[in-house]
């Protein structure tokens, strides 16, 4: 982009890989005022500048977008808009839409520039690769350019390289490696080279939390997305490969769970055939060999595979580390020396959870909580939502999200709240819990970022009677906005689910306009959570009262998005405080889908979950109930009884086990004149209730597939 004189972009898809995408070209555009993005179109919306002289705004796309009215636009629209265009056009498409990859030719032919990773384009019929060549320059004297380096190895120069090697002469004989950074991942864990490693199904399920594979893990196990890679390489190579199906691809999927209807269901059941896979990584280790998943195209043969070989220790495919890619180029030039590319496959950060985050450790706010919300419908996983009541708990949560590599949500009620300011202040107008979550905040935000863990500063369920105490909070808010540009809390929770549906609407409104102008999201409640929590007593309420109605989750979408697009909704599905014997409490969390699909049909969106849920009353819940309710787009989970238990049986069992010697300052078993302090000191002790509480976090976060997000 040196000299050039005016490039509009077009960037179709705006996911994970467009959000990325967009934030590098960012940075790019900053150094070159002539380029500027005029269209951005995803699955269910678009902006558009009104006239070419204007330009998307990089730094506001993401709300922009959001709260945009246009629809997606069709490929003709695309086309006929860049057509007016006055100067140089490109079209960055993003997904891998075979749709979009089919209409290459068209954006070709009138003189529109393509940059892609989508592999379709390259890797189906092989009419539509020939076609895209004949459209492209120079097949095309005026035709627009392509580049599709990153449709294999992603960002490694394995295309350029190759054709490099192609257009100056070189004969290619055979091209072999690891095309998969999920696949290379997967297999130096599950074989490496000291041997053992861990069994199939739970390096696949860490693979999956991690990151590495596709929501559904079978996208990538059947070898379809290596065998696309190889089809591209090949036919660059001079082969006229016609699809994926003309060549032998092995699948690591076992025929009895080729029809489970999720991937939540195919990781259930794939421990029952890791005995399959554990034969196949002993064969090898009986000849000092390792096993691992490889494509090879044998040019002069004219063959090409997909699936699992034994290598030697030495070979370098077998010294691959994490999710390294390696692709061997053997050529008439390089001899028996092959020309090796070798590097990251994927880049792991890409699927990373704080590389959508402006602010990656501390408490995060606005757009980095919307992010993170969107990322965690996106990967399946919920955040959990802790009670903190001191200095104590606070680091016992950080403590375990930092281990597990997650982010955490950390919040005070208002009981707690005002716990943390002390007991022995009153609080008849609510002064002790302003004061005590105002500290808090305070201190959570000076301690936060020592973990290097995104934060969601929160504050629990306010009841119509605790109003004063959000009022108060708020100010708060103000102030700290008016001097850090940014509220003192990321979020706070109303909850007037005991009042008519209409004032709660109507009330909640009126706090997420107050919250709108800092970007602070809103958590609100619609049917009551039953039990008993911090005064509020709903032990005695109709069964009834427990599950929302569709109409109610619609009719709050539609009040508040029109306000502003930082909101949640706690449904009610059953929930109860608290902790009860199995079976007395029926959670429904199949009711939520009904809910996301009732917005989704109103509001005529594209999105599955257009709505950010939260799961109240979590603590006595399965785990089946936990993945049933993320899978339908929760994305915070409150835990708070189990833990409150959990931080006792620290302290509990320490004082059983040392009653002996917390009896008196002076004289214990060990002898009457012996000191006690190290024992009765409550920084031992204390600590002892943080470290049992901190395992229970940890548990939660892997039960809500948080862990290792980061």
């Amino acid at each position: 982009m040196g000299n050039l004189k005016q490039v509009h972009i077009a960037v179709v898809g705006a996911g994970g890989v467009g959000r990325h995408f967009l934030t590098q070209c960012s940075h790019l555009l900053s150094k070159h005022p002539n380029a500027s993005v005029v269209l951005i179109s995803r699955s269910n919306r678009s902006l558009r500048v009104p006239s070419f002289n204007h330009t998307v705004s990089l730094s506001t796309w993401e709300q922009d977008l959001a709260a945009s009215d246009s629809p997606a636009c069709s490929l003709s629209e695309i086309l006929h808009f860049l057509s007016s265009a006055p100067g140089k056009c490109i079209v960055v498409d993003n997904t891998s839409n075979q749709d979009v990859a089919a209409s290459y030719p068209e954006f070709l032919k009138n003189g529109i520039s393509i940059v892609t990773p989508n592999k379709k384009a390259f890797s189906s019929d092989l009419k539509l690769w020939q076609s895209i060549l004949e459209s492209a320059y120079p097949g095309n004297e005026q035709g627009g350019l392509l580049y599709h380096e990153s449709s294999v190895g992603a960002g490694l120069p394995i295309i350029s390289t190759l054709k490099d090697l192609v257009d100056t002469g070189d004969e290619i004989q055979k091209i072999e490696g690891v095309f998969s950074g999920t696949m290379s991942f997967l297999f130096n864990s599950f074989a490496p080279m000291e041997g053992n490693g861990g069994k199939w199904s739970d390096e696949v399920a860490k693979a999956k939390n991690a990151g590495f594979t596709e929501p559904d893990p079978r996208d990538d196990l059947n070898g379809a997305d290596v065998a696309r890679k190889l089809v591209i390489l090949a036919r660059i190579a001079g082969l006229q490969i016609e699809s994926i199906n003309s060549f032998p691809v092995q699948s690591l999927i076992p025929k009895e769970l080729e029809q489970c209807t999720s991937g939540d269901e195919f990781l259930e059941r794939l421990p029952e055939f890791d005995g399959e896979m554990e034969k196949v990584k002993a064969e090898a280790e009986k000849k000092q060999k390792v096993v691992r998943f490889v494509g090879s195209i044998d040019v002069v043969g004219r063959e090409v595979k997909v699936g699992l070989e034994e290598f030697e220790k030495g070979h370098p495919i077998a010294g691959l580390k994490g999710s390294d890619n390696i692709i061997s180029f053997y050529t008439k030039r390089y001899g028996s020396n092959p020309l090796i590319v070798q590097g990251a496959g994927g880049y792991h950060t890409v699927d990373m959870a704080t590389n959508n985050l402006s602010r990656k450790t501390g408490v995060i706010v606005g757009d980095d909580v919307l992010k993170l919300f969107n990322y965690a419908q996106e990967k399946g996983f919920a955040i959990p939502a802790i009670n903190v009541t001191s200095s104590s708990t606070v680091v016992a949560s950080l403590e375990a999200a930092r281990d597990k590599k997650a982010p955490i949500i950390l919040q005070m009620s208002q009981g707690g709240a005002a716990y943390f300011a002390g007991k022995g202040v009153a609080n008849d107008k609510q002064q002790a819990s302003i004061a005590g979550a105002v500290a808090g905040a305070h201190y959570i935000r000076s301690i936060a970022s020592t973990y290097d863990i995104p934060v969601i500063l929160h504050t629990d369920h306010c009841a119509k009677k605790l109003l004063p105490w959000l009022d108060g909070m708020m100010d708060a808010d103000e102030a700290y906005f008016k001097e850090h540009g940014e509220p003192l809390f990321s979020s706070h929770m109303i909850d007037l689910s005991e009042e008519e549906v209409d004032y709660n609407i109507e009330t909640t409104a009126k706090y997420l306009k107050r919250a709108a102008p800092m970007k602070q999201f809103l958590e609100m409640e619609i049917g009551i959570t039953g039990g008993e929590e911090d005064g509020v007593n709903n032990e005695d309420v109709d069964n009834n009262s427990l599950y929302t109605q569709p109409e109610d989750i619609y009719n709050i979408y539609k009040t508040l998005s029109a306000i502003s697009p930082y909101f949640s909704i706690a449904a009610g599905f059953g929930n109860v405080h608290g902790v009860y014997k199995p079976g007395n409490v029926k959670l429904h969390p199949e009711l939520l889908s009904k809910h996301q699909a009732y917005v989704k049909e109103k509001t005529g969106t594209k999105e599955e979950k257009p709505v950010f849920l939260v799961f109240h009353g979590g603590s006595g819940s399965s785990k089946a109930e936990y993945k049933e309710a993320i899978s339908n787009g929760v994305v915070k989970v409150n835990l708070d009884t189990d833990l409150q238990y959990a931080y006792l049986t620290g302290i509990r069992d320490y004082v059983l086990n040392k009653k002996d010697y917390i009896m008196s300052q002076v004289g214990n078993p060990d002898g009457e004149d012996k000191p006690n302090k190290k024992f009765f000191d409550p920084r031992v002790w204390v600590r002892e209730g943080e470290k049992t509480m901190s395992a229970r976090v940890k548990e939660g976060l892997v039960d809500f597939n948080t862990a290792d997000q980061l």
